[in-house]
Protein backbone atom coordinates (compact mmCIF):
# COMPACT_ATOMS: atom_id res chain seq x y z
CA UNK A 1 0.00 0.00 0.00
CA UNK A 2 1.27 3.47 -0.90
CA UNK A 3 2.19 5.56 2.13
CA UNK A 4 1.96 8.74 0.03
CA UNK A 5 -0.96 9.54 -2.27
CA UNK A 6 -0.86 11.25 -5.65
CA UNK A 7 -2.59 14.60 -5.37
CA UNK A 8 -4.88 16.21 -7.91
CA UNK A 9 -2.22 18.84 -8.56
CA UNK A 10 0.24 16.08 -9.47
CA UNK A 11 -2.27 14.57 -11.89
CA UNK A 12 -2.78 17.99 -13.48
CA UNK A 13 0.97 18.34 -13.97
CA UNK A 14 1.13 14.85 -15.49
CA UNK A 15 -1.76 15.58 -17.90
CA UNK A 16 -0.29 18.90 -18.95
CA UNK A 17 3.17 17.46 -19.66
CA UNK A 18 1.58 14.61 -21.63
CA UNK A 19 -0.61 16.98 -23.68
CA UNK A 20 2.00 19.72 -24.22
CA UNK A 21 4.98 17.41 -24.72
CA UNK A 22 7.35 19.19 -22.32
CA UNK A 23 7.61 20.40 -18.75
CA UNK A 24 8.37 23.93 -19.99
CA UNK A 25 5.06 24.25 -21.87
CA UNK A 26 3.21 22.54 -19.02
CA UNK A 27 4.63 25.08 -16.57
CA UNK A 28 3.44 27.94 -18.78
CA UNK A 29 -0.04 26.42 -19.08
CA UNK A 30 -0.40 25.84 -15.34
CA UNK A 31 1.32 29.10 -14.38
CA UNK A 32 3.93 27.24 -12.36
CA UNK A 33 7.71 26.98 -12.45
CA UNK A 34 9.33 24.25 -14.53
CA UNK A 35 11.06 22.93 -11.43
CA UNK A 36 7.69 22.53 -9.67
CA UNK A 37 6.33 20.53 -12.61
CA UNK A 38 9.41 18.32 -12.74
CA UNK A 39 9.23 17.77 -8.99
CA UNK A 40 5.58 16.64 -9.27
CA UNK A 41 6.40 14.16 -12.04
CA UNK A 42 9.40 12.73 -10.17
CA UNK A 43 7.34 12.34 -7.00
CA UNK A 44 4.61 10.52 -8.92
CA UNK A 45 7.14 8.19 -10.47
CA UNK A 46 8.62 7.53 -7.03
CA UNK A 47 5.19 6.69 -5.62
CA UNK A 48 4.31 4.45 -8.58
CA UNK A 49 7.74 2.85 -8.80
CA UNK A 50 7.83 3.31 -12.59
CA UNK A 51 8.68 6.02 -15.07
CA UNK A 52 5.85 7.98 -16.67
CA UNK A 53 7.92 9.71 -19.38
CA UNK A 54 11.03 9.17 -21.43
CA UNK A 55 12.92 12.07 -22.99
CA UNK A 56 13.27 11.95 -26.77
CA UNK A 57 15.15 15.03 -27.94
CA UNK A 58 13.29 17.93 -26.37
CA UNK A 59 10.01 16.09 -25.97
CA UNK A 60 8.64 14.20 -23.00
CA UNK A 61 7.08 11.01 -24.35
CA UNK A 62 4.75 8.82 -22.32
CA UNK A 63 5.88 5.37 -21.29
CA UNK A 64 3.51 2.41 -21.54
CA UNK A 65 2.36 3.06 -17.97
CA UNK A 66 1.91 6.76 -18.73
CA UNK A 67 -0.22 5.95 -21.79
CA UNK A 68 -2.50 3.67 -19.77
CA UNK A 69 -2.90 6.26 -16.99
CA UNK A 70 -3.56 9.33 -19.15
CA UNK A 71 -7.24 8.67 -20.09
CA UNK A 72 -8.11 7.87 -16.48
CA UNK A 73 -6.29 10.98 -15.27
CA UNK A 74 -8.15 13.12 -17.80
CA UNK A 75 -11.50 11.76 -16.61
CA UNK A 76 -10.43 12.45 -13.03
CA UNK A 77 -9.60 16.05 -13.91
CA UNK A 78 -12.90 16.53 -15.74
CA UNK A 79 -14.81 15.18 -12.74
CA UNK A 80 -12.87 17.49 -10.44
CA UNK A 81 -13.70 20.50 -12.65
CA UNK A 82 -17.40 19.61 -12.61
CA UNK A 83 -17.34 19.32 -8.84
CA UNK A 84 -15.59 22.70 -8.57
CA UNK A 85 -18.18 24.31 -10.86
CA UNK A 86 -21.03 22.83 -8.82
CA UNK A 87 -19.46 23.94 -5.55
CA UNK A 88 -18.93 27.43 -6.92
CA UNK A 89 -22.49 27.60 -8.29
CA UNK A 90 -24.02 26.84 -4.93
CA UNK A 91 -21.53 28.93 -3.00
CA UNK A 92 -20.10 26.13 -0.93
CA UNK A 93 -23.18 23.97 -0.34
CA UNK A 94 -24.93 21.29 -2.33
CA UNK A 95 -28.68 21.23 -2.84
CA UNK A 96 -30.41 19.20 -0.15
CA UNK A 97 -33.88 20.73 -0.53
CA UNK A 98 -35.82 22.11 -3.49
CA UNK A 99 -38.84 24.40 -3.28
CA UNK A 100 -41.37 24.26 -6.10
CA UNK A 101 -44.75 25.91 -6.71
CA UNK A 102 -47.52 23.98 -8.46
CA UNK A 103 -50.90 25.34 -9.48
CA UNK A 104 -53.86 23.96 -7.51
CA UNK A 105 -55.43 22.90 -10.83
CA UNK A 106 -52.64 20.40 -11.54
CA UNK A 107 -53.70 16.75 -11.01
CA UNK A 108 -52.22 15.36 -7.78
CA UNK A 109 -51.58 11.99 -9.43
CA UNK A 110 -49.33 13.71 -11.96
CA UNK A 111 -47.38 15.57 -9.26
CA UNK A 112 -46.95 12.40 -7.19
CA UNK A 113 -45.61 10.45 -10.18
CA UNK A 114 -43.02 13.15 -10.87
CA UNK A 115 -41.96 13.18 -7.22
CA UNK A 116 -41.69 9.39 -7.14
CA UNK A 117 -39.40 9.32 -10.17
CA UNK A 118 -37.36 12.26 -8.91
CA UNK A 119 -36.74 10.41 -5.64
CA UNK A 120 -35.26 7.50 -7.57
CA UNK A 121 -32.62 9.83 -9.01
CA UNK A 122 -32.08 12.07 -5.96
CA UNK A 123 -33.19 10.07 -2.90
CA UNK A 124 -31.47 12.48 -0.49
CA UNK A 125 -33.00 15.71 -1.83
CA UNK A 126 -36.05 16.93 0.07
CA UNK A 127 -38.90 18.64 -1.78
CA UNK A 128 -41.07 21.44 -0.43
CA UNK A 129 -44.22 21.91 -2.51
CA UNK A 130 -46.32 25.08 -2.47
CA UNK A 131 -49.80 24.71 -3.93
CA UNK A 132 -50.61 28.08 -5.45
CA UNK A 133 -53.35 29.75 -7.46
CA UNK A 134 -53.39 32.59 -9.97
CA UNK A 135 -50.44 34.95 -9.23
CA UNK A 136 -49.07 32.93 -6.29
CA UNK A 137 -46.52 30.85 -8.21
CA UNK A 138 -45.25 33.88 -10.13
CA UNK A 139 -44.68 35.78 -6.90
CA UNK A 140 -42.73 32.91 -5.32
CA UNK A 141 -40.58 32.46 -8.43
CA UNK A 142 -39.88 36.19 -8.74
CA UNK A 143 -38.63 36.41 -5.16
CA UNK A 144 -36.49 33.28 -5.47
CA UNK A 145 -38.58 31.40 -2.90
CA UNK A 146 -38.99 28.49 -5.34
CA UNK A 147 -36.71 27.05 -8.02
CA UNK A 148 -39.48 25.85 -10.34
CA UNK A 149 -43.05 27.02 -10.79
CA UNK A 150 -46.12 25.84 -12.68
CA UNK A 151 -48.97 28.29 -13.27
CA UNK A 152 -51.04 30.00 -15.95
CA UNK A 153 -49.09 33.27 -15.61
CA UNK A 154 -45.35 33.41 -14.95
CA UNK A 155 -42.66 36.10 -15.33
CA UNK A 156 -41.43 36.64 -18.89
CA UNK A 157 -37.71 36.83 -18.10
CA UNK A 158 -37.36 33.10 -17.34
CA UNK A 159 -37.15 29.80 -19.21
CA UNK A 160 -40.76 28.90 -20.01
CA UNK A 161 -42.34 25.77 -21.45
CA UNK A 162 -46.00 25.02 -22.08
CA UNK A 163 -47.03 22.17 -19.82
CA UNK A 164 -50.69 21.26 -20.22
CA UNK A 165 -54.22 22.53 -20.71
CA UNK A 166 -56.73 22.07 -17.90
CA UNK A 167 -60.39 21.83 -18.89
CA UNK A 168 -62.65 23.63 -16.42
CA UNK A 169 -66.36 22.81 -16.13
CA UNK A 170 -69.12 24.85 -14.50
CA UNK A 171 -70.77 22.39 -12.12
CA UNK A 172 -73.26 22.25 -9.28
CA UNK A 173 -74.68 19.63 -6.96
CA UNK A 174 -77.37 17.37 -8.40
CA UNK A 175 -79.56 18.70 -5.58
CA UNK A 176 -79.16 22.33 -6.65
CA UNK A 177 -82.01 24.10 -8.50
CA UNK A 178 -79.39 24.89 -11.14
CA UNK A 179 -79.10 21.17 -11.92
CA UNK A 180 -82.49 21.07 -13.66
CA UNK A 181 -82.40 24.47 -15.33
CA UNK A 182 -81.76 24.70 -19.07
CA UNK A 183 -80.38 27.50 -21.20
CA UNK A 184 -78.92 29.26 -18.17
CA UNK A 185 -77.61 32.76 -18.83
CA UNK A 186 -74.68 34.32 -16.99
CA UNK A 187 -77.06 36.78 -15.31
CA UNK A 188 -79.10 33.86 -13.93
CA UNK A 189 -76.08 32.76 -11.91
CA UNK A 190 -76.20 35.92 -9.81
CA UNK A 191 -78.95 34.36 -7.74
CA UNK A 192 -76.67 31.53 -6.58
CA UNK A 193 -73.56 31.32 -4.39
CA UNK A 194 -70.36 31.14 -6.42
CA UNK A 195 -67.43 29.01 -5.22
CA UNK A 196 -64.14 30.66 -6.19
CA UNK A 197 -60.43 29.98 -5.57
CA UNK A 198 -58.63 32.91 -3.99
CA UNK A 199 -55.40 34.31 -5.40
CA UNK A 200 -52.55 32.92 -3.29
CA UNK A 201 -50.30 35.78 -4.44
CA UNK A 202 -50.48 39.44 -3.57
CA UNK A 203 -51.99 40.68 -6.85
CA UNK A 204 -55.58 39.66 -6.02
CA UNK A 205 -56.28 38.27 -9.49
CA UNK A 206 -59.72 36.75 -10.08
CA UNK A 207 -60.33 33.35 -11.64
CA UNK A 208 -62.85 34.48 -14.20
CA UNK A 209 -66.54 35.35 -13.83
CA UNK A 210 -67.27 37.01 -10.49
CA UNK A 211 -70.78 38.25 -11.23
CA UNK A 212 -72.42 36.67 -8.22
CA UNK A 213 -72.77 38.90 -5.17
CA UNK A 214 -72.82 35.84 -2.88
CA UNK A 215 -69.42 34.16 -2.95
CA UNK A 216 -67.66 31.45 -1.00
CA UNK A 217 -63.91 31.82 -1.38
CA UNK A 218 -61.58 28.89 -0.70
CA UNK A 219 -57.84 28.37 -1.05
CA UNK A 220 -57.97 24.92 -2.69
CA UNK A 221 -59.81 23.08 -5.42
CA UNK A 222 -60.48 20.20 -3.02
CA UNK A 223 -62.36 22.49 -0.63
CA UNK A 224 -64.31 23.98 -3.54
CA UNK A 225 -65.12 20.48 -4.77
CA UNK A 226 -66.47 19.41 -1.37
CA UNK A 227 -68.46 22.62 -0.94
CA UNK A 228 -70.12 22.15 -4.33
CA UNK A 229 -70.88 18.52 -3.48
CA UNK A 230 -72.55 19.76 -0.27
CA UNK A 231 -74.73 22.06 -2.40
CA UNK A 232 -73.16 25.21 -0.98
CA UNK A 233 -72.88 26.80 -4.42
CA UNK A 234 -71.71 26.33 -8.00
CA UNK A 235 -68.28 26.82 -9.52
CA UNK A 236 -65.76 25.88 -12.17
CA UNK A 237 -63.75 22.75 -11.32
CA UNK A 238 -60.96 21.00 -13.25
CA UNK A 239 -62.51 18.19 -15.28
CA UNK A 240 -60.23 15.59 -13.67
CA UNK A 241 -61.83 16.46 -10.30
CA UNK A 242 -65.39 16.86 -11.54
CA UNK A 243 -65.55 13.85 -13.89
CA UNK A 244 -65.91 11.06 -11.27
CA UNK A 245 -68.78 12.95 -9.60
CA UNK A 246 -70.40 13.69 -12.96
CA UNK A 247 -70.24 9.98 -13.81
CA UNK A 248 -71.76 9.12 -10.41
CA UNK A 249 -74.48 11.74 -10.83
CA UNK A 250 -73.61 13.67 -7.66
CA UNK A 251 -72.54 16.67 -9.75
CA UNK A 252 -74.00 17.99 -12.98
CA UNK A 253 -72.74 20.56 -15.45
CA UNK A 254 -74.66 23.82 -15.44
CA UNK A 255 -76.45 24.22 -18.78
CA UNK A 256 -74.98 27.61 -19.56
CA UNK A 257 -75.70 29.04 -22.98
CA UNK A 258 -72.17 30.46 -23.02
CA UNK A 259 -69.05 29.91 -20.92
CA UNK A 260 -69.92 26.50 -19.44
CA UNK A 261 -66.36 25.35 -20.03
CA UNK A 262 -62.98 27.03 -19.98
CA UNK A 263 -59.39 26.12 -20.70
CA UNK A 264 -56.53 27.11 -18.38
CA UNK A 265 -53.12 26.83 -20.02
CA UNK A 266 -50.39 26.02 -17.53
CA UNK A 267 -46.74 26.88 -18.08
CA UNK A 268 -43.62 25.68 -16.32
CA UNK A 269 -40.75 28.04 -15.59
CA UNK A 270 -37.29 28.21 -14.05
CA UNK A 271 -34.68 30.95 -13.96
CA UNK A 272 -31.89 30.58 -16.54
CA UNK A 273 -29.19 30.40 -13.85
CA UNK A 274 -30.80 27.21 -12.51
CA UNK A 275 -30.94 25.41 -15.87
CA UNK A 276 -27.60 23.68 -15.20
CA UNK A 277 -28.60 22.42 -11.78
CA UNK A 278 -28.99 18.65 -12.12
CA UNK A 279 -31.75 18.56 -9.50
CA UNK A 280 -33.81 21.42 -10.94
CA UNK A 281 -33.28 20.29 -14.52
CA UNK A 282 -34.34 16.74 -13.66
CA UNK A 283 -37.61 18.01 -12.16
CA UNK A 284 -38.19 20.21 -15.20
CA UNK A 285 -37.61 17.27 -17.57
CA UNK A 286 -39.79 14.88 -15.57
CA UNK A 287 -42.75 17.27 -15.54
CA UNK A 288 -42.29 17.79 -19.29
CA UNK A 289 -41.87 14.09 -20.13
CA UNK A 290 -44.85 12.87 -18.09
CA UNK A 291 -47.34 15.61 -18.95
CA UNK A 292 -49.20 13.48 -21.53
CA UNK A 293 -49.37 10.30 -19.43
CA UNK A 294 -52.75 9.34 -17.99
CA UNK A 295 -52.31 8.43 -14.30
CA UNK A 296 -55.95 7.64 -13.55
Amino acid sequence: MMSTRITLEMWRAFISVAEKGSSVKAAQTLNKSQSAICHSIKKMESILGNALFTIEGRRSVLTELGCSLLPKAQRLQNNALQIEMLASKYQGHLINELNIAVDVLLPHSFICEVIDRFNLVFPNVSLRIYETSLSGASALLSTGSVSLAIASNLPKNIILESLMEIDMLCVCSSESPLATQTDVEQDDLKAYRHLIIRDSGNQDFDSGWLGSHNRLTTSSTLMAENCILKNLGFGWLPEHLARPHLDQGTLVTVDLTKGASRIVRLQMGIHADLARSAEVNTLFELFSALKDVDFK
